[in-house]
């Protein structure tokens, strides 16, 4: 047998392990006979995706799915957790405006979701699109979610690109919104990824993990931010019932 016939063959074994995860969460001795592998394999290779961000041990020999799973399913265009569709759509008529719900994946987010809001303009972000941390309301709230080493991973590997004159780029400027998002417990987008979108966002708790974010997205010449900042109450209460709904 060749490397790449190992390598092929791992690779198989570990998707195979990833479909019989898929319901979830599974115990350990499930999901090896799910895959068709040995405990000891199915161990090894659920460490493996563990390691990437892509399952995540909940206790006990039992796993789930990691948000990172559920990013790659939005970015194919198969996610669509039960439940979650209608509490975004409830708040995007109680503050008719656009509404996001995006997951983390690795050094980016994933929209999972989106609700158009309401009027002719639409804006161009799309369920699957990857957006970055630094300079959205969803990324600037994850990160605000993260421990200083672990911005500093996600600046070291995805830099800070300005977008629009708005974009922090200065890694500093950015440790200081940071504290400010950690005190207020939401985070602003002032134009800061796109030019005449300000968006609100806070960070969503997977099991007690910033697994991703839910944002509110207006344009800036129908809605002031003072507006913005208003709705933060009624984005509190549906990240708190999103992120039951996907526990």
């Amino acid at each position: 047998m060749t490397a790449g016939e190992r390598s092929d063959g791992a690779v198989t074994r570990a998707l195979r392990v990833l479909e019989a995860l898929a319901p979830g969460p599974r115990k350990l001795a499930e999901i090896a006979a799910g895959a068709g592998v040995t405990r000891t394999n199915a161990h090894r290779i659920l460490g493996v995706l563990a390691g990437a961000g892509y399952v995540q041990p909940v206790g006990g020999g039992t796993y789930r799915l990691a948000p990172r799973s559920a990013a790659l399913a939005a970015a194919l265009g198969l996610a669509a957790p039960r439940g979650v569709d209608e509490a975004l759509r409830e708040l995007g008529e109680k503050v008719a405006a656009t509404v996001h719900l995006a997951l983390r994946s690795g050094s980016q987010a994933v929209y999972l979701h989106k609700i158009d809001g309401p009027g002719p303009v639409r804006m161009a972000s799309s369920v699957g699109m990857h957006i970055p941390l630094h300079c959205t309301a969803i990324g600037k709230a994850l990160l605000g979610a993260l421990s200083d080493e672990q911005v500093r991973e996600v600046v070291e590997d995805a830099g800070l690109p300005g977008r629009t004159r708005n974009t922090i780029t200065d890694p500093a400027a950015l440790s200081r919104e940071l504290v400010s998002i950690r005190a207020q417990g939401y985070a602003v987008d002032d134009e800061e990824n796109e030019e005449g979108i300000r968006c609100l966002g806070m960070a969503l708790p997977l099991d007690g993990v910033p697994g991703g974010g839910l944002s509110i997205s207006t344009l800036t010449y129908t809605t002031p931010r003072q507006r913005l900042i208003d709705f933060q109450p009624a984005l509190a209460a549906t990240v708190e019932q999103v992120s039951a709904l996907l526990a």
